[in-house]
């Protein structure tokens, strides 16, 4: 065993059993005369819920990650290539394939018994957004040992540092190295407009003027490409924006949750007091109903005694 076996073991349990299996794990390693492994694996960190739930895709439905990982290939292919309908279509196509994702991550998450919160579930999409965006990013998804959640969106590389656990030179291959087509990093050409334009000086039309069918071609692809840029930025914003939007709803409904268990909480207190209070009643009824026949015999036996007291009285006073 090695620190990478022992890290694939490690990250592919319950976020509940991850301490009892690490210092096993660190344990064995130990008896087997390997101080230094041992200790590796004893440093080896808890993964955050959101990769932890990446973890479990990569473990139990591969199938996923491998076609966000896919997807995203396509979409970067699109970027780098030029190919401004296919690179429209994709961006379109993004959140439902990130959604659908999120959704088998909760899915599975709840089925292994231990489900995500809102938080957990946005650090998954983030994650897996990123790994659309960034080949690092996408390679660190599928080795199911990721430690934290990622950040892209494909302007800049993704931040890789201490993102996996026990990761090789090999499976990061794809790390640190930027989109090589930035959708906004540069200033963008002017657009030709559909207005009237001033006339050009004859001796730089040549220069100015597309003289060639490829030369065309590539105007035209450059101003599709720019269009479909225009629409993208657009969809990703309204994306983001309904995204925020949607993490409110999720604030409001677990606040909502949380007032709601306080008061059932405070109700099933209620309802213990009120069966105590009942029973105790029951008790003290009993009491009374026991207190009342003895104050009958007692009121009696006085009786009776005061009628003999009151007789002796007379026969004394008939004797005198």
């Amino acid at each position: 065993m090695d620190l990478r076996d022992a890290a694939q073991q490690l990250y592919a349990v319950l976020p509940r059993e991850f301490t009892a299996q690490r210092t096993a794990l660190a344990r064995q390693a130990k008896e087997s005369g390997d101080k230094d492994l041992a200790k590796e694996i004893g440093s080896l960190p808890k993964p955050a819920a959101g990769a932890w739930a990446i973890n479990m895709l990569a473990v139990h439905q591969p199938e996923v990650i491998d076609g966000v990982v896919r997807f995203g290939a396509s979409l970067r292919a699109a970027q780098e290539e030029g190919e401004a309908e296919a690179f429209r279509e994709l961006g379109q196509q993004r959140q439902g394939q990130l959604t659908s994702a999120v959704h088998a991550a909760k899915d599975l998450a709840s089925g292994l018994g231990a489900p995500l919160s809102a938080a957990g579930a946005a650090d998954v999409e983030q994650t897996l957004r990123a790994a659309m965006a960034d080949a690092g990013a996408a390679a660190a998804v599928t080795t199911g040992r990721l430690v934290r959640a990622l950040s892209g969106s494909g302007f800049e590389s993704v931040d890789l540092t201490d993102a996996v656990a026990a990761a090789t030179p090999d499976e990061m291959s794809g790390a640190g190295e930027p989109p090589k087509v930035k959708l906004s990093a540069e200033p963008r050409p002017a657009r030709p407009s559909k207005k009237k334009q001033e006339p050009q000086p004859k001796e730089k039309a040549p220069a100015e003027t597309p003289t060639s069918l490829a030369e065309r071609r590539a105007q035209k692809r450059q101003a599709a490409l720019e269009e479909a840029r225009e629409e993208f930025e657009a969809a990703d914003q309204e994306a983001r924006e309904a995204e925020d939007a949607a993490s409110t709803a999720w604030n409001v409904v677990k606040e909502v949750a949380g007032r709601r268990s306080d008061v059932e909480a405070e109700i099933t207190e209620v309802k213990k007091r009120l069966a105590s209070l009942e029973a105790e009643l029951i008790g003290i009824t009993r009491d009374a109903e026991a207190a009342e026949s003895q104050k009958k015999l007692a009121v009696r036996a006085a009786t009776q005694a005061r009628r003999t007291a009151d007789q002796a009285r007379r026969r004394v006073e008939r004797l005198a």
